[in-house]
């Protein structure tokens, strides 16, 4: 169900592992976990995401350009990572109206409720603890779902080879970045 942005071809890819070029072995266990972030609350943004009724909605549950809401989107690439069952989901008590339905076809383990949104520090390591408490050697990938990508394929083929490395290197943190296009006083860096 994935369109032909480069998302199928990561899918793929996933499904069928490469040779260790040393050895000449697959990989003893795929151990990928995907974290998509989805408790902010997108205030830098809500004069663009607010109703006109007056409700102002966190981006994340927006669609931006008449696509698919962010959220959406961040669900595609965790898929091409993991599968639905190693998928988790951060999200806050207060946005339960946005996320319920969007996020029912995960099992209900895997949507991770903060009661009341605390930063990113604490939003990363609630879910982190209940991955851990079912998969001691996951390997995690965390994916923000308020970002807009323009380069679906670009970003699935950097992930892929992110993931390949931590294959054969599991102790190593790999930390990536998109490189934004420009500085935006808005943004909160």
């Amino acid at each position: 169900n994935l369109r032909s942005d480069g998302w199928s071809t990561a899918r793929a890819a996933r499904a069928a592992p490469t040779l260790n070029q040393e050895n000449g072995r697959m990989p003893e266990t795929n151990t990928a976990w995907t974290l998509v972030l989805a408790a902010g609350e997108g205030s830098r943004l809500q004069a663009l995401t607010t109703t006109a009724s007056g409700t102002s909605v966190p981006k994340q549950f927006c669609s931006l350009f008449d696509g698919p809401a962010l959220l959406h989107e961040a669900l595609r690439r965790a898929d091409s990572i993991s599968d639905m069952s190693r998928t988790c989901v951060i999200v806050a008590e207060q946005h339960r109206q946005w996320w319920r339905e969007a996020l029912a076809t995960l099992p209900d383990r895997n949507v991770i409720v903060q009661p009341c949104n605390r930063g990113t520090a604490i939003g990363i390591l609630l879910p982190l603890l209940h991955i851990l408490e079912r998969d001691r050697d996951a390997r995690l990938v965390l994916l923000p779902s308020d970002h807009l990508v323009r380069q679906e394929a670009v970003l699935a083929d950097a992930l892929l080879a992110a993931l390949e490395r931590l294959r054969w290197r599991p102790s190593e943190p790999l930390l990536m970045g998109i490189v934004p296009e420009e500085v935006d006083p808005e943004l909160g860096y």
